[in-house]
């Protein structure tokens, strides 16, 4: 669900900057020269960068179809007497279909206006329509990952590095958009949302990874005076996953809590180890 709502708000997204950008891609057209049509692009980059953010959107749902398990009866309906038994490959053919009807309905009269009208004016509403869109799509797209947030009360598997990362190129992107080419409301509003959601969950995760870290130190030295292990597996799993990574963020008290390391008879899976990087 969420790379489907992923999928449909990148495509509507795009949408919402060609037609408020259309008297500049008419204005790019009528330059001479690669020079001149080059020299058009500044501000249209936001355009270009949707454009790129959609088509791998979509790539990844080929991929996900690719690989994913062919479970029976992975979905399971039952609305006004009508049953529907779909298995996980032909619940992604629909779902990818009925993105496809959702993309092609909100793209077609669009475009058909803007080609009779020839200036953005006319459409600017439905552009600006369109930019809600994506704020409300955005809103749906992450709340999965804040509910299971403050439900697991620890980032689990979510990586610091890549929501940063993301925050960090979402604060560039907004000040672009303000004081660079001064995009409309609609169009840097729904990103401000995703990055500030973001920011969010990171900051939740980090206070209660930082808890949990304390606890499992107490833990440690708890135990290993009465010279026995701590916790379930699972607990020694996480909390050895959490001081690795306080380790590598300099952190000398968990560097010292960490060390000696903990005897245990199941080795890691590759999901655990690549877990420790993430």
């Amino acid at each position: 669900m969420t790379l489907a709502l992923g999928n449909v708000g990148a495509f509507l997204c795009a949408l919402n900057l060609y037609v408020l950008h259309y008297d500049q891609i008419v204005l790019a057209s009528e330059i001479e020269g690669v020079s001149g049509w080059f020299s058009a692009q500044s501000s249209l980059v936001f355009l270009w960068v949707e454009l790129a953010t959609a088509a791998s959107t979509t790539a990844a749902t080929a991929y996900a179809y690719a690989y994913a398990e062919d479970t029976e009866s992975a979905f399971v309906w039952s609305v006004g007497g009508i049953s529907m038994d779909w298995s996980m490959k032909k619940a992604i053919r629909i779902g990818a279909m009925v993105q496809a009807c959702a993309v092609v309905g909100a793209w077609t009269p669009a475009v058909v206006a803007l080609r009779g009208a020839g200036e953005c004016a006319p459409v600017a509403r439905y552009g600006n329509a369109m930019g809600v869109v994506v704020a409300i799509i955005t809103c749906f797209k992450f709340m999965p990952q804040v509910v299971s947030s403050m439900e697991n009360k620890g980032s689990g598997s979510l990586s610091y590095v890549t929501y940063g990362v993301d925050c960090c190129a979402g604060v560039v992107a907004l000040l672009q958009k303000l004081f660079v080419t001064k995009e409309r409301v609609s169009t840097w509003v729904p990103p401000l949302l995703l990055h500030s959601m973001e920011a969010y969950v990171l900051g939740m995760n980090y206070f209660y990874d930082r808890i949990k870290m304390r606890e499992a130190r107490e833990r440690r030295e708890r135990d290993s005076e009465a010279g026995g292990e701590y916790g379930s597996d699972d607990e020694r799993a996480q909390s050895e996953r959490l001081i690795a990574r306080a380790n590598r963020s300099g952190d000398p008290a968990s560097r010292r809590a960490s060390s000696p390391p903990i005897a245990t008879s199941e080795k890691r899976s590759w999901s655990q180890i690549l877990d420790v990087f993430l």
